[in-house]
């Protein structure tokens, strides 16, 4: 979960109509693991939608048999597209149209990191960005001039944005019901999911359909948030990355390796490329949320002194360490294809 500023006026109408709707209104279902399907599992906990605020409890359970983290019940598809604000989806203007040279150079920080680290395993090509977002990665890719791009994306504001300013192809939909022809088939260098591999319904038939889409020694990309993260083992059910209710699968390291190598990838590497100070943040914001409300005052000081370019200043040391650890709060996962999709996995 990246969450980002960008307000349209429709984020308001959304969240007014989810504030006024009681979740037993809306459809669930039950979730038996995606990877080695057992319904057997554990609570973790339950808890609310501590991000947006809106209505219900959800419950994190983990599997018996495999050990993955899933939401069950979750909310079906038709009641959880209400849980994501368009502003949830979009990643702000292009760098294109910052004002200032510094705010452009910041814009472009994040995306940038991104690409150089995947081009250390592919130097250029085809790629395809699942959950492309309002095109901040891809505009880094188009602007190196050694990537054709195209997108994926539900959102159909995020969608449209990328197409107009971008005039890229960008698919507006679940990836699990995008639609690509024949020949597009073993046609990509590169496949990435940042930050959206939580979010899928069926993860393992989706990467499924990334491995067919890859070219054979074509890469896949997965940033996602790391269980081993020294903020999930400090901060518990408020850390970020739970993300309730729209992460629905959390996938332990060693069970992904596992999955990967079983779905005809080879496991790579697994790197933090991404800065852990600004999600920090949003931890820090659902752990004070559990303070009591005479302590409201300093909950106000911790997350403004957070934001606070001293704190900024003396954090960097500690999280870049912790980062070179992998125990930041992302972490990205390389892997390449190399044969053919192993059908009806098991954990």
């Amino acid at each position: 979960m990246i969450r980002n500023a960008c307000a349209p006026g429709s984020a308001l109408v959304v969240k007014w109509f989810v504030m006024n709707l009681h979740p037993d209104a809306l459809p669930w279902e039950e979730s038996p693991c995606d990877w080695c399907g057992s319904e057997e599992a554990s609570l973790v906990f339950e808890g609310p939608d501590r991000l947006e605020h809106l209505p219900g409890t959800f419950k994190l359970v983990r599997c018996e048999k495999c050990g993955l983290f899933r939401q069950n019940p979750r909310l079906a598809w038709e009641g959880l597209k209400h849980y994501y604000p368009e502003d949830y989806a979009s990643h702000g203007k292009l760098v294109q149209q910052e004002q200032g040279k510094l705010r452009q150079m910041d814009k472009r920080y994040g995306p940038w990191k991104r690409l150089r680290a995947v081009e250390r395993y592919q130097s250029g090509g085809r790629m395809l960005e699942v959950g492309s977002g309002t095109g901040l990665f891809l505009e880094e890719a188009l602007r190196s001039g050694r990537w054709e791009v195209v997108g994926v994306e539900p959102s159909e504001h995020a969608a449209g944005y990328t197409r107009q300013h971008l005039g890229v192809e960008v698919i507006q939909d679940l990836f699990s019901n995008a639609v690509f022809p024949p020949a597009c088939n073993d046609s990509f260098d590169v496949v990435a999911f940042w930050n959206v591999f939580e979010h899928l319904y069926h993860p393992i038939a989706d990467l499924r359909k990334a491995h067919h889409l890859l070219k054979p020694g074509g890469w896949l990309v997965i940033g996602l948030p790391n269980v081993e993260s020294w903020e999930q083992r400090l901060f518990g059910k408020y850390w970020v990355g739970w993300d309730q209710p729209r992460h629905l699968y959390l996938f332990p390291q060693p069970i992904l390796r596992s999955i990967l190598e079983k779905e005809g990838f080879r496991y790579e590497t697994a790197r933090c490329i991404s800065t852990s100070y600004s999600v920090l943040y949003y931890t820090l914001d659902f752990w004070s949320q559990s303070w009591d409300q005479r302590y409201s005052k300093l909950r106000k000081i911790l997350l403004r002194s957070y934001r606070t370019l001293i704190i900024r200043a003396m954090l960097i040391l500690p999280l870049w360490f912790l980062d070179r650890l992998n125990l930041g709060t992302v972490i990205t996962i390389f892997a390449q294809k190399t044969g053919a999709t192993i059908p009806g996995g098991t954990g």
